[in-house]
């Protein structure tokens, strides 16, 4: 993820200059049995994520519970306390999305309270295939590396940085959920909003009643989430992100409950701004387009516009580069491109 700045308005104070000093915000009541529960992220650069609880008279109720360990377990329960319910007491937990800082502690809260997880039917099959043993295949990749047109005297770097652990495990649903379909939980309405992009099956949640969207890490206040990060084989991550950006047009005049940093209200200029932020890219690859035609990846790759310079990328660095390009470069060819940058 990368920052970038933003004329949201954040809800609470507190709750964005506690983020902006890299710390953790106790837990804060919101109203009508609606709490944030601020959770640590034990490695990386972010501080942690915004797991909320909805406590009601049919159990309570977690989105995104956060990375699993025994301190994150802990700040739940001493949230749930304070309002007089235990860790037993979860019904239900919903994840936005696969990634272990937001689905983590779902199989655990599971096997302790034996809630139901509910996830999107599409963020399903695209967790089967992120802990599938072939998708950490040494030679797979390179036969990717093949096809981005990598020089072969960087293959064995490239596939270093690529063989780490996937740091998800495979979790087994009790309800898949779709576009459209409606969670009733602690006196909420909850309707389910498909938003691929940051992961194939990513949702948000909807709140009409209250006029409240949890965005998990589609929509955030000031960071732009990273795009394709676990995807289906033939999906088209950039074309999708942007698509379900304009998917949340409705819901403009909400307040935002975002899975990182903090509230805020603003949505559509959010929304502009981050598909500004990736159609740049998507508009050098095109100018590209005209010289270079069908050539390889790594080719577009190296001429386009790097923040640490082309020549200085590596290991990990220079995967996510040529990835990115994949993606735009994907989008271009598939002529959706064109739609997107005639909107200026």
């Amino acid at each position: 993820m990368s920052n970038g700045a933003e004329d949201v308005v954040p809800v609470d104070e507190d709750e964005r200059r506690a983020w902006e000093a890299g710390l953790l915000r106790e837990s804060a009541a919101l109203g009508d049995g609606l709490w944030s529960i601020p959770v640590a992220i034990p490695e990386g650069t972010l501080p942690g994520t915004l797991a909320y609880a909805i406590i009601g008279q049919d159990g309570t109720h977690l989105i995104d519970p956060g990375w699993d360990t025994p301190e994150n377990l802990e700040r739940i329960e001493r949230t749930l306390a304070s309002a007089g319910r235990g860790l037993r007491d979860i019904a239900t937990v919903v994840v936005t999305h696969h990634h272990p800082d937001h689905l983590g502690l779902a199989e655990r809260v599971r096997t302790l309270a034996g809630a139901r997880i509910v996830m999107s039917a599409a963020e399903r099959r695209v967790l089967a295939a992120a802990v599938d043993p072939a998708a950490r295949d040494p030679e797979s990749y390179r036969a990717t590396l093949v096809r981005w047109g990598v020089p072969e005297e960087r293959h064995d770097e490239l596939v270093a940085s690529f063989a780490r652990p996937s740091l998800t495990g495979d979790v087994e649903p009790d309800l898949l959920v779709g576009d459209g379909d409606v969670l009733e939980l602690g006196g909420r309405r909850l309707e389910v909003v498909e938003t691929p992009g940051h992961t194939g099956g990513h949702i948000c949640l909807a709140d009409r009643d209250a006029r409240l969207l949890f965005t998990g890490d589609h929509v955030l206040p000031r960071i732009y989430s990273g795009v394709g990060i676990g995807v289906l084989e033939g999906g088209e991550p950039m074309g999708d992100l942007l698509a379900s950006l304009d998917r949340l047009s409705e819901f403009d005049d909400f307040t935002v409950l975002p899975g990182h940093e903090f509230r805020f209200t603003g949505l559509a200029a959010r929304r502009a701004r981050i598909a500004a932020h990736h159609l740049r890219r998507t508009g050098e690859v095109a100018a590209l387009a005209a010289e270079l035609g069908d050539r390889s990846v790594w080719t577009y790759a190296s001429r386009l516009t790097w923040t640490s310079g082309w020549r200085r990328l590596d290991g990990f660095w220079l995967h996510s580069a040529l990835r990115q390009t994949e993606m735009h470069l994907g989008l271009v060819r598939s002529g959706r491109a064109a739609a997107w940058l005639s909107r200026g």
